[in-house]
């Protein structure tokens, strides 16, 4: 393989985010229901209403975050929460305030992802195995210490993955826009979606420019595979890096169409589709 740097993201792209997140999207609607002192039934029926609204309609709803829609709200579970989590809270005029609202959801966020079940894709353990004597690592809006678990869930011999558990870096911030960050455009616009798509992510910036440096790379040897465009591959496409999206049945068509034409933009739909975006 050419000289390169590989950065995975975690959840949907080396797991299967639908199956996995389910016990954690079961916990939050119970926690939901406890907020509002609503019948558990009452807001599943309500959370299903909404889902199917945030699913037909990509260019209306979003991740919103410090008032910038920083992500689709439709790709998986973890997304399609937020919203939910809102129309509920304002079906019930509850947490009227922002920063409350942001406070409880990361609270919920924080525990019910906790909850979650081992779902990787096939042929995981032996791709990152396969990457051992590569420069690779996994940068995650998850927090560290339970990515490290799962991954330590993989092994099938003690301590063969403890290479990549060290390589974990979780909470990148990727939905964090720092609008003095000069070093990408403020955004770019994609053919069907509405809204433009922010690329100032700069703590995301700070580690992925972290792990260039202290490998003595730049951009342009940076291949970085995740399942949502905005969060994990649109800041590092723009700086000159190659990207892979894994596809599922959530992602939006104006991301398949902008990635298919685009030179360093590969699609992804199967784990051994990775090594070779390694040989270009």
């Amino acid at each position: 393989m050419n000289t390169r740097l590989l950065v995975l993201d975690f959840d949907g792209t080396l797991t299967d985010a639908e199956i996995e997140g389910k016990p954690y999207r079961q916990g939050y609607l119970e926690d939901l229901s406890t907020l509002c002192g609503a019948p558990l039934d009452e807001i599943s029926d309500l959370a299903a209403k909404i889902e199917t609204e945030v699913v037909a309609n990509p260019n209306k709803h979003g991740w919103i975050y410090q008032d910038d829609i920083v992500a689709p709200a439709m790709v998986d579970p973890y997304l399609r929460m937020m919203p939910i989590a809102e129309g509920v809270f304002d079906h019930y005029h509850l947490f009227s305030t922002p920063d409350e609202r942001q406070r409880i959801e990361g609270l919920l966020y924080k525990y019910n992802y906790q909850k979650t079940t081992n779902a990787f894709r096939p042929g995981t353990r032996e791709l990152l195995l396969q990457f051992k004597a590569c420069n690779t690592y996994v940068v995650t809006n998850s927090h560290t210490d339970p990515v490290r678990g799962k991954i330590g869930d993989l092994e099938k011999e003690p301590g063969e993955l403890a290479w990549l558990q060290q390589r974990v870096f979780g909470r990148a911030k990727k939905y964090m826009i720092d609008r003095t960050l000069e070093a990408v455009p403020a955004s770019i616009q994609l053919e069907g979606l509405t809204r433009p798509v922010l690329l100032q992510r700069g703590y995301y910036y700070g580690v992925l420019k972290r792990l260039l440096d202290e490998s003595g790379l730049d951009f342009s040897q940076l291949v970085v595979v995740g399942d949502i465009f905005e969060l994990d591959l649109a800041l590092p496409l723009a700086l000159g890096a190659r990207v892979g999206l894994m596809v599922n049945q959530f992602t939006p068509k104006y991301e398949i169409s902008y990635l298919k034409n685009h030179e360093r933009g590969h699609l992804v739909h199967h784990i051994e589709e990775i090594p070779p975006l390694l040989n270009y």
